[in-house]
C-alpha cells in the first residue's frame, strides 16, 4: 500500500496554471493550485517503503526546499504545512491524484501578483543555501517584525561571517547593489553607531532579551508606537542585507529549468550543463 500526501502552501504570487506535474531531486509532485480566498495550494506525491514516514519526511523535506527555491525566484510569500494524507494502491498514477484533504490559508495578506511560473528556480547546492532560503521564506511570510528580523539575521550568522562587520563592509563597498534606497536608511536611528552595531545591539539583541538588558542598553517597547515602526523599518533594511548575504557569500547564482526528457515521464528540474539532453522547456 503506498501514501498520497496532501503538503499545503499559501504562496502570494499566482500562477500561470492550476495544476503542474514535475519532478524536484528525485520526487515527482502534482501541485494544484486552489481558490486562494478559501483553501491554501497543495503538493500531492506518492510515497511507499519500509517505513513510509522516512519517505514521507524525505518528500516533504525535499517539497520544503524546491518551495523556497520557488519563493526567492517569484520574490513571493510562501509558507509551508503538512496537511496529511490517507492510503492508495500501489499501482495509483500521481497524474489522477485529487485534492481530497483541504487547509486554510495561513499566512496575512500582502496582495497577490499574477502570471508566475515555476520553469525556473534558484539552484540549491549547499546546506547553507537551503537553510538560508528557509529562513528567508519564513521571515517574509511573517506578519510580526520582531520576529522576522530574528531570521533575518540569522541569515547573516550562517557560514563563518561576523554579521556585523559583514554589514558595514557591504554597506560601504556595494550600496549601490543592495535595494535600500537613502530615504529608508535615513530613517534608522544609529545615533553614531554602525549600521552593523545598531542592527546587532538595538535590534537584534533587544528583541532577543527584552527582560534581561543591562542598564544603559535599549530596551524594546512592544506597545509604543516609535519601537513597532523602528523595528518595522530595521526589518525592511535587513531583509535586503540578507537578500544580498544569499547571492554573495553563500553563492545563489546558477538556476534550474524546468525541462522534459526525451521521451516518456514528468519534466524534471536540470542545470543548465544538463539541458542539452532535454526538449525545451515546460511552460
Amino acid at each position: 500500500m503506498a501514501y498520497l500526501m496532501h503538503i499545503g502552501f499559501d504562496n502570494s504570487s499566482r500562477l500561470c496554471r492550476n495544476v503542474y506535474y514535475f519532478e524536484y531531486k528525485g520526487i515527482r509532485y502534482k501541485l494544484i493550485q486552489n481558490n486562494i480566498r478559501k483553501w491554501c495550494d497543495v503538493l500531492l506525491t506518492i510515497v511507499s517503503g519500509n517505513p513510509v514516514r522516512k519517505e514521507e519526511n524525505r518528500a516533504y523535506n525535499i517539497a520544503s526546499e524546491f518551495i523556497s527555491a520557488l519563493s526567492r525566484e517569484n520574490n513571493s510569500h510562501v509558507k509551508l504545512h503538512y496537511i496529511g494524507g490517507g492510503g492508495v494502491p500501489d499501482n495509483f498514477q500521481l497524474r489522477k491524484a485529487k485534492c481530497s484533504m483541504r487547509s486554510f490559508p495561513r499566512i496575512p495578506f500582502f496582495g497577490h501578483d499574477v502570471g508566475h511560473d515555476i520553469c525556473c528556480i534558484p539552484q540549491i547546492e549547499t546546506e547553507e543555501q537551503r537553510n538560508a532560503l528557509l529562513l528567508f521564506r519564513e521571515a517574509s511570510s511573517s506578519n510580526n517584525d520582531y520576529l522576522a528580523f530574528l531570521f533575518f539575521w540569522q541569515i547573516l550568522e550562517i557560514g563563518k561571517s561576523n554579521p556585523i562587520g559583514w554589514i558595514n563592509k557591504a554597506w560601504k563597498k556595494n550600496r549601490n547593489k543592495i535595494r535600500i534606497s537613502n530615504d529608508q536608511f535615513d530613517r534608522l536611528p544609529l545615533k553614531k553607531k554602525s549600521v552593523g552595531h545598531y542592527f546587532y545591539d538595538d535590534c537584534r539583541n533587544a528583541i532577543s532579551h527584552i527582560h534581561r538588558r543591562k542598564a544603559g542598553k535599549l530596551r524594546i517597547k512592544l506597545d509604543t508606537p516609535a519601537d513597532n515602526m523602528r523595528i518595522g523599518i530595521s526589518t525592511l533594511i535587513i531583509k535586503e542585507f540578507a537578500r544580498f548575504y544569499i547571492t554573495g557569500e553563500l553563492k545563489l547564482e546558477k538556476s534550474m529549468y524546468l525541462m522534459r526528457k526525451r521521451g516518456k515521464g514528468f519534466p524534471t528540474y536540470v542545470n543548465e550543463e544538463d539541458t542539452n539532453i532535454f526538449l525545451g522547456t515546460i511552460a
